[in-house]
């Protein structure tokens, strides 16, 4: 039985709405009678909710964003169902086998907030480029925070090749659900929970043994995601990647990697990547950025991406990734985007609860 892998048992409205749901449907999509309160109602109090969330999964197009709240918004391809924490793992690219702790909703919360596998593999591999053009190969140690569930450190460990080897050497979160699927999943990576704002460098370099050569982590996204409002540095965790460069001071890695929501770009408010770059700047690191979309390189999903690169030296040696897919085939040669729907059928019957 695949870990994670129990689905809800739909009933009365809930079970008619999905029954009446079409490939690609939402709330919209239904009779009138089946629309929730909250999509009819008209005037200022139409405020969203369960008509936003509400979709079925297509075999042959990617999912939107899968967040949080898989547990009312995928419904499966064929099924009259939602998927199963399991299945919207599937969509972000974690491996089969790969078991979240804790309990559901810091499951579905683990999920929604990672990065997808494959999208972080083609940094990775960007990554691993970089370090060939300067003439360097063998083992490239990795401290990686704000670990999660581990979906960027997977990313590096799947861009592995023989002349370039990722190994995460320290990894941390301040979350006890993350201290545990990462312990569970890879012991050594050397989970460190605790919060950043209290860690040395030396606790770093007493795990690892040396510095590491490179940093990566995605400081918490929610005041800046669309979700979150935008609410940026009136939050305190919208200041953490402060926390962040504090420690890349300290450590000097050869290459530093952050992550963030798209929405991080366009905070006016208070004007998040020139904050971004002066704080790179200020401790001697050139910096440069890029939007990515997930679905560009093989995940069924469509998740975008606000990447970071930063290093003190050579910084034009490192090129994003160009994409591997398109929405469509085209003169390049390149696969269409994969499907949500193909990539679940590979997976079993799940469980059910009620």
């Amino acid at each position: 039985m695949l870990p994670n892998h129990q689905a809800k048992i739909c009933k009365g409205i809930v079970l008619e709405r999905l029954e009446n749901l079409p490939p690609g449907g939402k709330m919209g999509d239904l009779p009138p009678h089946l629309q929730h309160k909250s999509f009819i109602r008209t005037g200022d109090k139409k405020t969203g909710g369960p008509n936003m969330r509400l979709i079925r999964l297509e075999d042959n197009k990617p999912a939107l964003t899968v967040t949080a709240h898989i547990f009312n918004k995928f419904v499966h391809p064929t099924e009259n169902r939602y998927i199963t924490p399991r299945e919207a793992a599937c969509l972000q690219d974690f491996p089969v086998d790969y078991e979240f702790q804790g309990t559901l909703g810091e499951v579905h919360k683990q999920i929604g907030n990672a990065v997808p596998v494959q999208l972080a593999t083609a940094i990775a591999k960007e990554v691993s480029n970089y370090f060939k053009k300067l003439g360097e190969n063998g083992t490239k140690t990795i401290a990686s925070f704000f670990t999660g569930a581990g979906g960027l450190d997977l990313g590096f460990e799947a861009a592995n090749d023989v002349l370039i080897q990722f190994q995460t050497k320290f990894s941390n979160d301040i979350e006890l659900f993350s201290e545990k699927t990462i312990t569970k999943n890879r012991p050594e990576w050397n989970f460190v929970r605790q919060d950043i704002r209290t860690i040395s460098a030396k606790q770093i370099l007493d795990t690892i043994g040396n510095k590491p050569d490179i940093i990566i982590g995605g400081p918490p996204c929610q005041p800046f995601s669309v979700a979150g409002k935008q609410k940026a540095t009136d939050d305190p965790l919208g200041i953490l990647y402060r926390d962040y460069i504090k420690i890349i001071a300290e450590l000097r890695p050869k290459i530093v990697v952050m992550e963030n929501v798209y929405g991080l770009a366009q905070v006016k408010k208070a004007n998040m990547l020139n904050e971004i770059y002066k704080s790179f700047n200020q401790i001697g690191y050139d910096v440069k950025h890029a939007e990515l979309f997930a679905c560009d390189y093989g995940t069924p999903q469509k998740r975008r991406r606000l990447f970071f690169i930063a290093t003190e030296n050579n910084l034009d040696q490192f090129s994003f990734p160009e994409p591997t897919h398109s929405e469509t085939e085209n003169l390049l040669g390149l696969p269409p985007y994969q499907g949500a729907g193909e990539i679940l059928k590979s997976l079993p019957s799940p469980t059910y609860r009620e």
